[in-house]
């Protein structure tokens, strides 16, 4: 039976491999002039012993310039535990001898940049087919018998010009017995805010994923999403499309993943349950909105959850979660009883723990794609290799981020995947059956690390609610989607763990975002004539926003009536409304029309203004010079008329 040690000894080869790459060249550019430079184009990550008991694999090597030399592959002893294999992974590589060592071929006759070789290992008897440079193979013989090869082995790759001498290590899966239930492996590429920030990375590594007939799950952060969305250079237009390409094989889904720094449990326990469920639904939205795709149920968190945040998620309907195994209390892959779904505490929630030693060994950049891709399918295969004959099916989570997994990396390591006998892709959905839970000999429970609660200020939740009010009242009237999700990423992401004056300045920073769309609109406060009552009064409303915006329009006059009410709804979508307002009967021939914009439920003040209104036919003075015009005109044609007869009579 295989063993993992505890997670301390891994952490202890990452810092001496830190030391160690101060001391030791670890790239071509620090060798010795000559030396030769090589890197691992493309290794077969397994090999299958044939009746006769032979096995071959394929090698790749590129070299920075024509080089002419020697080559020569070592094997060394199958590893017992996963320990054993971190000097490896590392590259410090092993004192003990090898079990066997190839003859040294000649690069001469091959002078290329970019070189093929097959490989061969012989158990028991079996006859080589070796010939010189690589033409047909290079032969290792195997001292076990062919049905005691089973397991993962180093491989050492030796090339020497005579002068220098480079080495570098990896892994062989054998495999000489039938695999009867391989592992399930649930790959899953986080979109985070740094798929944006590398968005050329991000788009190649999008466009690879497209590529791949296989179960994955691309886990979305809603800020990416959001970042996305907003873009609108050639490059967003580029992520966006990679993106959708990449879920439209049916075989790979979304899923949502919140950002780590997320305060789940805060945020319920100050009464803001709503904003729990908008944190996942933001990804969704977003999604549809980009390209018409939803997001699968399983929910991929990171960092180090507390239980209250898992509490809270669970009571908004959440029934499965990824966690980072480094949230549990018992790490799994230190343990042997990895790899089945279990409950966190007294939830009803089931949850999926991720292998974190995997995956740092994908994402180590240290070591080239294709060797790298070759390390992570032995490293998976020696997994299996830890409990064979398990009677049910054991999962693998590995979690990356997309905008730091090379894409020639992905394109080795699915190839691959899809060769392995060891181990198959699955969708990270169906693996959370009740079935599995506690299989294996699997807890059924785990528990999650305790920690401090963060601390909420009485600020914190007053200015948050009101920001909430505010960018809902907002959004509701915006007929932009990608503003009004704008708004409420902009708040979502103002959740977060950590200290009070933290999240208020988050929060602050949020509500001016909020301020710069309200100081868009204006009302133009040139005064108004009219002739009298019963005209119209024209209002002329200012938007700066580029996008409609519904309002209501509030007015109020002394001494002037509206028939139609004080209150009419517009929608803004040009630089200048003229809006016409009805006016009744008034009492005065001047007033200040006050007029004021808001959100239509009247929640936000957009605009004020105080018009000076003046009804030139409303006063009484007005009447009073009227009559007396009348009757002035009315003496003139009276005494006009009796000259005109006193004339006739003269005559």
């Amino acid at each position: 039976m295989f063993h993992r040690l505890s997670s301390w000894w891994r952490a202890l080869g990452v810092v001496l491999l830190s030391l160690a790459s101060l001391v030791w060249p670890s790239s071509a550019g620090a060798l010795p002039a000559g030396a030769p430079s090589f890197s691992v184009t493309h290794q077969d990550a397994s090999a299958s012993l044939t009746a006769r008991g032979v096995a071959r694999f394929h090698l790749g090597l590129s070299f920075a310039s024509r080089f002419t030399g020697t080559l020569r592959v070592a094997l060394y002893a199958h590893a017992v535990t996963r320990s054993a294999l971190d000097p490896i992974i590392n590259g410090t590589g092993l004192s003990s001898p090898p079990l066997a060592t190839s003859g040294a071929v000649h690069l001469d006759c091959a002078p290329t940049r970019t070189r093929t070789f097959t490989i061969e290992l012989l158990a028991g008897g079996a006859a080589s087919t070796s010939e010189p440079c690589g033409a047909r193979a290079l032969d290792l013989r195997l001292s076990c018998r062919r049905a005691t090869c089973d397991g993962v082995y180093p491989l050492l790759f030796t090339v020497s010009n005579g002068t220098f001498v480079r080495r570098e290590w990896s892994l062989l899966a054998l495999q000489s017995s039938r695999v009867l239930r391989p592992l399930s492996l649930e790959w899953i590429s986080t979109v985070g805010p740094s798929a944006w920030t590398h968005g050329q990375r991000a788009t190649r590594a999008l466009r690879t994923i497209a590529d791949q007939n296989l179960p994955l799950s691309l886990g979305l952060d809603y800020r990416a999403l959001n970042d996305a969305l907003q873009g609108t250079s050639a490059l967003a237009s580029a992520w966006r499309g990679a993106l959708a390409r990449a879920l439209a094989n049916p075989l790979h889904r979304a899923v949502a993943a919140p950002p780590s720094t997320i305060d789940f449990g805060g945020l319920a326990t100050h009464g803001l349950s709503t904003q729990v469920a908008l944190q996942l639904s933001l990804t969704s939205d977003l999604l549809t909105t980009l390209n018409g795709r939803f997001v699968d149920s399983p929910l991929v968190l990171s960092g180090t959850p507390s239980l209250a945040s898992v509490v809270a998620l669970s009571r908004i309907g959440v029934r499965d979660v990824v966690v980072p195994e480094g949230a549990l209390s018992v790490t799994p892959s230190t343990t042997l009883t990895w790899g089945a779904p279990f409950h966190v505490g007294g939830l009803s929630l089931t949850a999926l723990a991720t292998d974190d030693p995997l995956a740092s060994l994908a994402m180590d950049t240290s070591i080239e794609p294709g060797r790298r891709a070759a390390m992570t399918l032995a490293m998976l295969a020696f997994l299996h290799y830890e409990a064979p004959n398990a009677p049910a099916v054991r999962n693998v989570v590995l979690s990356a981020p997309l905008a730091y997994t090379s894409p020639a990396f992905l394109d080795q390591f699915f190839t691959g995947l899809r060769h392995s006998p060891f181990v198959h892709a699955a969708s990270l959905t169906p693996s959370f059956d009740s079935s599995l839970v506690a299989t294996n000999g699997a807890p059924a429970t785990r528990a999650l690390l305790r920690g401090s609660e963060p601390a909420w200020s009485a600020r914190n939740v007053d200015t948050l609610r009101t920001l909430i009010g505010a960018v809902t009242s907002y959004a509701d009237a915006v007929a932009s989607k990608s503003v009004s999700q704008g708004l409420r990423v902009s708040v979502a992401s103002a959740e977060i763990i950590g200290s009070a004056s933290a999240r208020q300045n988050l929060i602050s920073r949020a509500s001016d975002f909020l301020s710069t769309q309200l100081e868009q609109f204006s009302i133009d406060p040139s005064a108004i004539t009219l002739a009298g009552t019963g005209s119209a009064l024209p209002v002329t409303l200012i938007s700066r926003a580029p996008y409609p915006v519904t309002v209501a329009v509030h007015v109020d006059a002394g001494g002037v009536t509206f028939p139609d009410g004080r209150t009419i709804p517009v929608t803004l979508s040009s630089p200048a409304t003229s809006l016409r307002v009805p006016i009744g009967n008034s009492h005065a021939s001047s007033s200040t029309l006050e007029v004021t914009l808001t959100t239509p439920n009247g929640q936000i003040q957009l605009a004020r203004a105080a018009i000076q209104l003046r009804i030139a036919g409303a006063s009484l003075v007005g009447y009073l010079l009227t009559f007396a015009s009348l009757a002035v005109l009315a003496v003139w044609w009276w005494r006009t008329s009796r000259r005109q007869r006193k004339g006739r009579h003269a005559r």
